[in-house]
């Protein structure tokens, strides 16, 4: 059994549109056993060129044969699937007595009739495609005339493939989906893991309306624009067999595109006071302090001790110029002072909020709980000492990561509360500096 070449099947940009695809692939079988068709033929006429019998004489030998012979049994057998399909191109020699071959699959339990239709003398062409279930087949092929003779069987073995094997394709794997700075989605793509995979159809939304890209093999990355966080794409990967004359498609997989990590700028970062915030300072150590990039003194937030009016909780309250949807936070504590001493906190809770409801000075809001209806919890965390006294210093310089649940949204302003008590349960606080990360686009 011969095969189809690869490089005749696949010529158009569009093969994704899969009713289209499947007919030109289909034309490509048949432009394929044409060639075949036409370079046999030509050999056939060069033959009777150069031999001393003419075409008449060679239908005259096979009618003087007569009764008990067998009629001549198919020639070059070529055979190519898609899917639950199997297309099969045959020559039948010039006896003329052939009027018909029958195709036998499942142990002869199942067969079809392809009548011969001879329109003119010699060797002829014949191509059949058959719907059959996904699995094995060996099927027969034999030829017949109407004086009940028929040929030696000639035979093929061929899986055909279908929904199970179209349920095991894997997509061609995305290394990374990271989004840029100036919001466009950069995707990063594995090579190829088969050499049948043909292309990626990606599929997404832009602008609100529906987008398709083709992704080749030689394409490592592929950019998206004008999409948004949170969007989902998909990707559909595209094989091609060997002696497939259509492509199969694996079964889709969607991403949900990601959101931007970045440092929130701190240049934008400004002091919010709100009725009951802790405006006592010690020197010039205010809360600006806390996002000037060093985490030791004199560049610290540091309290005035003991500042009438302001006890624990203590509250400070701060812009971050954007709206951002922030994933994690860094805080740092007087790192040149004593590891786990000092006035820096030990317990405290984060707030964010998009916006203020209330007027600054609003303090019948701001002095109860009131405020915390309209803001988001972004942390109620404790500051844990090591046990082992050698990772205790190593651990008070790097400070303390801490993440965001991503159900709190955007915000625009951070509220710290200071929680009783610090490390040398005094009423004062200082604090380091503070970073944030997100997405601030």
């Amino acid at each position: 059994m011969k095969s189809l070449s690869m490089e005749m099947m696949v010529r158009d940009n569009n093969h994704f549109k899969q009713k289209t695809m499947n007919k030109q692939l289909i034309s490509v079988f048949r432009k394929k056993i044409y060639l075949f068709i036409i370079t046999a033929l030509s050999c056939c006429v060069l033959h009777s060129m150069v031999s001393c019998e003419g075409m008449n004489d060679i239908h005259q030998k096979y009618y003087d044969m007569g009764e008990g012979i067998y009629t001549g049994a198919i020639d070059s057998l070529y055979v190519a699937y898609g899917f639950e399909k199997v297309a099969f191109a045959w020559f039948l020699n010039a006896d003329p007595r052939i009027n018909k071959t029958t195709i036998y699959w499942n142990l002869r339990n199942d067969s079809i009739e392809i009548p011969v239709n001879r329109t003119q003398s010699g060797p002829i062409a014949v191509e059949y495609m058959l719907t059959v279930p996904e699995g094995n087949y060996a099927f027969e092929f034999i030829t017949r005339d109407n004086q009940g003779h028929s040929s030696l069987a000639r035979e093929a073995a061929v899986t055909i493939l279908g929904a199970t094997y179209k349920q095991g394709l894997r997509n061609r794997n995305i290394t990374s989906i990271e989004k840029k700075t100036n919001g466009d989605m950069l995707i990063k793509w594995d090579a190829i893991a088969s050499r049948e995979i043909q292309y990626v159809i990606l599929s997404y939304q832009a602008s609100g309306q529906p987008q398709t890209l083709r992704v080749e093999n030689s394409d490592n990355e592929t950019v998206l624009t004008g999409v948004q966080t949170g969007d989902n794409i998909s990707i559909i990967t595209y094989y091609l067999p060997q002696y497939s004359f259509e492509l199969f498609d694996a079964p889709s997989r969607s991403f949900i595109l990601p959101k931007l990590e970045r440092e929130i700028n701190k240049a934008n970062f400004q002091k919010v006071i709100l009725t009951g915030d802790n405006t006592s300072v010690n020197g010039d150590r205010d809360l600006s302090r806390i996002w000037d990039g060093i985490t030791g003194n004199p560049n610290i937030l540091h309290t005035v001790e003991n500042a009438a009016g302001f006890n624990f909780p203590h509250h400070f309250t701060f812009e971050i110029g954007v709206q951002a949807e922030i994933s994690r936070f860094r805080i740092w504590p007087r790192t040149e002072a004593g590891a786990f001493s000092g006035h820096s906190p030990q317990f405290f809770e984060i707030w964010g909020s998009p916006d203020l409801k209330r007027a600054t000075d609003d303090e019948s809001y701001w002095n109860s709980d009131a405020w915390k209806a309209d803001w988001k919890l972004m942390g109620d965390h404790q500051i844990i000492k090591p046990a082992d006294t050698g990772s205790q210093a190593a651990a008070w310089a790097a400070g303390w990561e801490f993440p965001v649940n991503e159900t709190v949204g955007r915000v625009r302003y951070i509220r710290l509360i200071i929680k009783a008590p610090n490390w040398q349960n005094s009423n004062c606080v200082n604090i380091g500096e503070i970073t944030f990360w997100g997405d601030d686009l």
